[in-house]
């Protein structure tokens, strides 16, 4: 009866400690699910952020172009002339950094979308490992009684 009582007493532990290291890598899939999200939402605002620039630069861009085609009517020299294609090629390529910049932004927001939704897809992975390997367990203990 002692000998049965120290069995017992001994899978007693070995389940306690099984069910503590359960919960315990559980508690950690979690962690890294919630670290995963703030991580997608952070992303998301730096995207928005980025498009709002974008969309503002371009607004810019464009204001800038009205007043630049009234500002062609009153110019009439060549000195003027060739100023005013400087500045066309210096908007132009102030207009190509922007968007090669928004291009970039927004390859960056995909990338980062993709690394989020792999992240949540491993997260839930590991959350079905962690149910099969419950299951099992449940079923060994009965099984075992």
């Amino acid at each position: 009866a002692d000998e049965d009582a120290k069995n017992t007493q001994e899978e007693e532990q070995q389940r306690s400690a099984a069910e503590a290291e359960e919960a315990k890598q559980r508690e950690e899939e979690e962690n890294q699910r919630l670290v995963a999200e703030e991580h997608a939402r952070k992303m998301q605002d730096e995207v928005e952020d980025r498009q709002r620039s974008a969309e503002e630069a371009k607004r810019r861009d464009e204001e800038e172009k009205q007043r630049f085609a009234a500002d062609e009517d009153a110019k009439n020299t060549q000195e003027e002339e060739q100023q005013r294609s400087a500045a066309e090629a210096e908007e132009a390529k102030q207009r190509e950094e922007e968007e090669n910049q928004r291009l970039v932004a927004e390859e960056h927001a995909r990338k980062m979308q993709d690394e989020v939704e792999d992240r949540q897809r491993s997260a839930e992975e590991a959350k079905r490992r962690d149910e099969e390997e419950k299951q099992r367990f449940a079923a060994d203990e009965d099984a075992k009684n």
